[in-house]
């Protein structure tokens, strides 16, 4: 995930929360001097939740059949397509 696209998901949540976009809230913030840390972790929690969605989508399932059991792929779910940069 791009930069843009993490900037795209803090604009979601400033329009959840009734602002135009992250830098309409944050300038309030600033204006009227309001700690701006809650919505930053919030905004973040946006961030977390489309990272998971994202290692849900592309994690890799295996069968084993000797052991007979599913298991996922580690590395399907740590690859770079997952990370939000």
């Amino acid at each position: 995930m791009s930069h843009q696209e993490k900037q795209e998901i803090f604009d979601q949540y400033a329009r959840t929360r009734e602002f135009e976009n992250w830098n309409d809230l944050k300038n309030c913030c600033i204006e009227f001097d309001i700690d701006l840390d809650e919505y930053i972790f919030e905004a973040c929690d946006f961030v977390q939740e489309e990272q998971q969605k994202r290692i849900a989508e592309n994690a890799t399932i295996n069968y084993s059949s000797e052991d007979q059991y599913f298991f996922i792929d580690e590395y399907s779910i740590i690859n770079p397509e997952n990370k939000i940069q």
